[in-house]
């Protein structure tokens, strides 16, 4: 991706996409754990079904998102990291 279409990409916020993969997850499995006490925030990286390979500052509250979940970028950058939430669950 060149500078430009990330400047716009930060500029366009916030807006959904749909999660094809998960690259990388704060977790070792990349399921969040059941015990609160063994949450953390953290980074995941997503590759979306348009083929952009974001970075994701998630919440200890977060699981680390899966195929096909529509997430909500709300804020932030591709160095950073981007704010997000869950928007739908899609099959």
């Amino acid at each position: 991706m060149e500078i430009s279409e990330v400047a716009k990409c930060e500029a366009d916020l916030p807006r959904r996409v749909v999660v094809q993969e998960l690259l990388e997850s704060r977790y070792v499995n990349g399921f969040r754990p059941s015990s609160w006490d063994k949450r953390v925030s953290g980074f995941d990286k997503i590759r979306t079904k348009d083929g952009e390979t974001l970075l994701l500052n998630s919440s200890g509250g977060q699981s680390p998102p899966h195929n096909s979940w529509e997430i909500l970028l709300m804020s932030g950058d591709s160095e950073q990291g981007y704010l997000w939430t869950l928007y739908a669950l899609r099959n």
